[in-house]
């Protein structure tokens, strides 16, 4: 059995994936149920469980990319613009899965990978960011391996949707947002294609953005805007009953004017001094209150 280990080799030939304990032998890479290892090796036939062998540990299962404001986000919330122009601060979280499929395939370009699209991830992309090499562990450069590719494909998605909502629509329709939300969701897996070329390392599962932070004078017209309609349609209630008080509308405001003296007096703001009997009643302005 030929054990002789061959560097130039080392870095393309993946002997076996380690996926959790499947088998007695692959106890070597003390993988738990949360990640997975690749095992990479020297040439010829050989035990899997060497343990000279060189093991690379990544996360397994579905995984969460979190993005907004405060601690322990993976990012900071994102920016888009809107339809009409309105930039949104967008907050939320992605669930995903990265690809540990083991089966040999042949890439886009035409390279064949015997240890499955893992090995793709880890050659393309994760042999950057310090990848474990014990288990129990995960990249030392996880966050920011993350930010490079779920990042920019979220923000991108996000933008591209964002354009065909009015900020309106995304910040008070419930409907729109929804519909922003599953465009997302859409785009999203086609863009992070476009960065492992065109392999899907990055499975997403499921989007959830939260209602968008808007503009201090966005909110404060959307505040007076909805006062106006309040006042709108009071009026109108004024109209429909003045028409039908007894004396019209001249009495109508006159028993509109009384209640508001009432309800003054009532509250404390004015004031009813006494005054001997007979004279008229004065009212004056209450004493700050």
């Amino acid at each position: 059995m030929n054990n002789t280990r061959r560097a130039s080799v080392i870095r393309t030939a993946v002997l076996a994936v380690l996926i959790g304990l499947v088998a007695a032998a692959c106890s070597i890479g003390n993988t738990n149920s949360s990640e997975v290892a690749l095992q990479y090796g020297a040439a010829g036939t050989r035990e899997v469980n060497d343990v000279n062998d060189d093991h690379y540990y990544y996360p397994a299962g579905q995984r969460d990319f979190t993005f907004g404001d405060g601690d322990g986000k993976d990012s900071a919330a994102l920016t888009s613009t809107t339809q009409d122009s309105q930039e949104i601060k967008v907050s939320g979280t992605i669930k995903f899965t990265l690809s540990t499929d083991c089966t040999e395939f042949t890439d886009p370009a035409g390279k064949t990978w015997p240890g499955g699209k893992l090995q793709f991830f880890h050659e393309l992309i994760g042999s950057k960011y310090e990848p474990a090499t014990e288990g129990g562990g995960q990249p030392g450069k996880w966050r920011e391996l993350l930010g490079n590719y779920v990042g920019a494909a979220l923000d991108r998605a996000t933008d591209n949707e964002a354009l065909k909502f009015g900020w309106q629509k995304l910040y008070s329709d419930t409907a729109s947002k929804a519909a922003w939300e599953k465009a997302v969701l859409t785009e999203l897996p086609k863009i992070l294609q476009t960065l492992t070329q065109g392999v899907d390392i990055f499975r997403v599962d499921a989007v959830l953005l939260q209602k968008p932070a808007i503009q201090q004078k966005l909110a404060d017209g959307l505040s007076e805007k909805q006062a106006a309609e309040l006042r709108s349609q009071a009026v109108d209630v004024d109209k429909t009953a003045a028409a039908s008080f007894p004396g019209g509308l001249p009495a109508y405001q006159a028993y509109q004017q009384q209640q508001a003296v009432n309800e003054a007096i009532k509250s404390g703001k004015v004031q009813v001094l006494p005054v001997p009997q007979g004279s008229p009643v004065i009212v004056s302005p209450g004493s700050g209150r």
